[in-house]
């Protein structure tokens, strides 16, 4: 797909001294944080990305204001220490030219609760800095593959970011890349949506399966993976944490950790989370124990666990605790029902239960008038959906599949 890699680092007859190591990292740092930076909020990416920025804050803003504008001015997509390349891809160079410029725009048009990302060209950007290991910086042209073309709904650029590993197993930390780019809007009183995910690979190295957790906050969404961190070194018997913990220091699994929205209200960032785990759970892939967002604490609530099914995310977390102290193996795998899942009719009734999105009767209709040709806007309007996301899902089958 890419041009072969080169070599990353000099044969030098003798190792630098440390000393001579930490003058060099002093310079490096001082030049960032003189370099006017055109594309990269140096703040925004302490407050996206904090200790977890490859190098550093002001290292990592540097090489990515590096790499796009090589980007923007060349079309060249491949960055590592012998310099900067471009893919072979026949048509990516020319389609990447100027994307800098058309990021920059988007961020300046871009409106607060909307996540109207740019969804114009398809990819991702990927940075390897792992200690010890060679340090790259590449696209991943989606838009060049029809069969990895994400959905028009669906599409923004994702800088996954493999920064360390947890006893030999790699971790990605993924966000995107608009929210540390000049111009994107400080918003008050912003919700985060993010996942934690552990994709697992066989001996061949192919993609075999991803267990997936998701979460929300009114926090600082850094604070909160950390506590999640810590609550798995601690041993926490969440399903999540007991997840990550049997998987950390095997081979062939991946950890990430992904920011995928940031600019929520409450009310948005709650109807994400319930669409999000609903797709997950259905999929047989979530590592969340209850449902998400209000169908979650109306769960709760049901379980005498919450005074009201609309509580604080901080009262709901609280109330978790609980329900997984009174109910050890939630989550836990269960035969009987596992065997119920086999049945249509069953599937249906759960995922079109009193708490579903939607009825079987409106999944029919959607995929009814998606044949007919009519826009996505107006089927959500026809069958009084959430929004053209969930629309677009269903009429892709991403969710509610099991509904004939």
């Amino acid at each position: 797909m890419f041009k072969k890699k080169l070599p990353l680092t000099h044969s030098v007859s003798k190792s630098p001294r440390q000393a001579d190591l930490k003058a060099m990292v002093a310079k490096q740092t001082e030049k960032a944080k003189n370099h006017h930076y055109k594309y990269i909020n140096p703040e925004a990416v302490k407050n996206i990305v904090g200790k977890w920025a490859p190098l550093s804050v002001w290292n990592f803003s540097f090489l990515m204001e590096c790499f796009l504008a090589v980007l923007n001015d060349s079309g060249s997509s491949i960055m590592n220490s012998k310099g900067t390349y471009k893919t072979d891809i026949a048509g990516v160079p020319e389609a990447l030219k100027g994307v800098g410029e058309k990021l920059l725009k988007s961020n300046r048009n871009y409106k607060s609760g909307s996540w109207k990302l740019f969804s114009d060209l398809d990819f991702d950007i990927t940075h390897s800095c792992v200690d010890g290991e060679p340090v790259e910086t590449m696209v991943k042209p989606y838009f060049a593959f029809d069969e990895f073309r994400r959905s028009k709904e669906e599409t923004r650029v994702v800088v996954h970011a493999t920064v360390a590993r947890f006893e030999g197993t790699t971790w990605t930390i993924s966000f995107p890349l608009q929210y540390i780019m000049q111009g994107f809007p400080k918003i008050k009183k912003q919700h985060y949506g993010y996942c934690h995910k552990i994709a697992l690979f066989n001996d061949n190295g192919d993609f075999d399966k991803e267990y997936i957790y998701v979460g929300v906050t009114g926090r600082d969404w850094l604070q909160r993976m950390n506590e999640h961190f810590n609550e798995i070194k601690s041993g926490s018997n969440k399903l999540f944490h007991q997840t990550w913990r049997e998987f950390t220091g095997k081979k062939n699994v991946m950890l990430s950790s992904e920011l995928v929205v940031g600019d929520h209200s409450f009310e948005q960032i709650m109807s994400w989370e319930e669409d999000f785990v609903d797709r997950y759970m259905e999929s047989g892939v979530s590592l969340n124990m209850i449902p998400g967002g209000f169908k979650g604490m109306r769960f709760l609530h049901k379980h005498r666990l919450l005074k009201s099914d609309k509580a604080t995310i901080k009262e709901r977390n609280k109330a978790l605790v609980e329900y997984q102290r009174q109910h050890p193996k939630a989550g836990i795998p269960n035969l009987l029902i596992s065997e119920l899942w086999k049945d249509d009719e069953y599937a249906a009734r759960i995922i079109c239960g009193p708490e579903g999105r939607l009825s079987v009767q409106q999944v029919h209709e959607i995929r009814k008038l998606n044949d007919m040709g009519i826009p996505l806007e107006k089927i959500v309007e026809l069958v009084n959906a959430l929004n053209i996301q969930q629309v677009q899902r269903v009429i892709n089958r991403e969710t509610y599949a099991r509904i004939h």
